[in-house]
């Protein structure tokens, strides 16, 4: 396929997941037959996924892991021979614990993030008062109240009208805001947990929606996160990022190259303009953005001033990972656990924890111990002013409250994420369907990224592999005007 004499030439600005994922799709789809340029600000690709070998440590210093049941991610690393890496979790340890009053408690079995799909474990439980109990069961009982099929609400809204106020500061608060770095509060449920919502109008109740799925698929029966759908790569996550890298084409990628303006002309070919820091321009006929939204608004707000202002209201979070390295002999009673939620009536300065070496083999040599920590998001935010010596002697603190842990640490790392997660707030989908109408009025510009359809990676991947198809469905249309 060519225009006018020359391949299509596609600029993917970001490379992050999504502005890889974009970028690889388009090779596979168009081969030889395009000019691909990927233009990267800061020195390296993979955006949040950093994967850091530390002595005989393998340090997350992002996401760790991929879901199952979202088909891009798999399918995206066995279409670049990564079958044989994919790893799952280890199942002697798929549970959840979560902190209450100071120590930690194993979640009931079969909890799924704020119900229960078995009621004698839950009942059992000490995570909740007997008042608590109680007022979670009204559910069984409750008519389907929600919102209108096209309708949202917020989490907190959705657990205290189904499940009471107590479950939700226990545990929706932690497991759920947990994953999004947000505020229950405005937490849009259907952009982020739209099963749930789903099981209310289908089943009536959550609590009996999920014990008929448990019925169905009665091996998933962890508490906590369904911990049979995630799985990671032997080398890491940032392996993945290291085999896209490795399939674009030489020179694609450009690293330390910050696009500063975006322009639009009447052209007959490379109708897009790309302005770098430098002051080097570079043409192109199509543009994907894979870059945080309010990024994304500064470029195009003399070219789509409506699509740059919801882009512009989309708002983010910001957090920190503390990774720990111990001698297993310092942690006599590591728990049998992939980790811990932090709920925020708990007072404390972490939001979670997650047990690195139980979660993933091959993590941390033989009798040592790997722990993750996670600082910030949405309602902790003041903690990341602190220095990284800070963050680290917070870290080790809630180390030596919640783990018994005196130690020092064999390794200390922090990475921070600086507004790197988006808050989906209730109404998120009509927001973001009504951006994207507006960038659809120009046409070879498309958005990627975690500010759309969802934050995980399967979810970025999708994002971007779906950019890179309506671009090339442009370029074809396009070719075929002028044939």
């Amino acid at each position: 396929m060519n225009t006018d004499g020359h391949p299509p030439r596609l600029i993917v600005v970001g490379a992050g997941i999504a502005g890889l994922a974009a970028a690889h799709r388009t090779v596979e789809l168009l081969g030889e037959d395009v000019d691909l340029l990927v233009l990267e600000a800061g020195e390296r690709a993979g955006g949040v996924i950093q994967t850091d070998r530390v002595e005989d440590f393998l340090l997350e210093g992002g996401p760790d892991s991929m879901v199952t049941d979202k088909p891009a991610g798999l399918a995206l690393c066995h279409r670049l021979g990564l079958q044989n890496d994919i790893q799952p979790t280890q199942e002697r340890y798929r549970r959840t614990l979560i902190v209450r009053d100071g120590k930690l408690v194993p979640m009931p079995d079969a909890f799924q993030l704020m119900a229960p799909a078995k009621l004698v474990p839950f009942l059992r439980s000490p995570v909740l008062s007997w008042r608590g109990k109680i007022e979670a069961l009204k559910d069984l009982v409750l008519p389907r109240n929600g919102p209108e099929p096209d309708g949202d609400e917020s989490l907190a809204s959705f657990v205290r009208r189904r499940l009471g106020n107590e479950i939700l500061e226990r545990i929706a608060q932690p497991m759920i805001g947990g994953i999004y770095t947000a505020d229950p509060e405005t937490l849009s449920l259907a952009s982020t947990m739209p099963r749930f919502l789903e099981m209310e109008r289908t089943h009536r109740s959550v609590i009996l929606g999920l014990a008929a799925r448990l019925r169905e698929a009665p091996v998933e029966q962890a508490s906590g996160p369904r911990y049979g759908v995630f799985v990671s790569l032997r080398g890491g996550i940032g392996s993945l990022v290291e085999a896209l890298v490795a399939h674009l084409p030489a020179g694609a990628l450009r690293t330390g190259c910050r696009v500063t303006g975006l322009e639009r002309t009447e052209r007959a070919t490379r109708p897009w303009s790309v302005t770098l820091s430098s002051g080097h321009r570079e043409e192109a006929d199509g543009i994907i953005l894979a870059l945080p939204a309010p990024t994304s608004a500064g470029l195009i707000e003399s070219l789509a001033p409506g699509a740059a202002a919801r882009l512009a209201a989309i708002e983010y979070a910001s957090s920190a990972i503390l990774s720990f390295a111990f001698d297993a002999k310092a942690v006599p009673n590591a728990p049998e656990a992939f980790g811990f939620v932090v709920p925020r009536v708990e007072g404390r300065s972490i939001i979670a924890g997650s047990f690195s070496s139980r979660k993933f083999a091959g993590r941390a040599p033989a009798n040592h111990f790997l722990v993750r920590l996670f600082v910030g998001g949405a309602l902790q935010s003041e903690f990341l002013d602190r220095d990284d010596e800070a963050l680290l002697d917070l870290g080790r603190r809630e180390l030596r409250e919640l783990l018994s842990i005196e130690a020092d640490p064999a390794v200390a790392r922090v990475h921070r994420w600086p507004k790197s997660m988006p808050q989906y707030r209730v109404g998120h989908a009509k927001h973001v369907a009504a951006l994207e109408a507006e960038i659809e009025k120009c046409p070879g510009l498309a958005l990627a990224g975690n500010a759309y359809h969802g934050v995980g990676l399967a979810d970025c991947i999708r994002d971007g592999e779906q950019a890179a198809q309506r671009t090339v469905d442009t370029f074809l249309s396009t070719a075929r005007r002028r044939a």
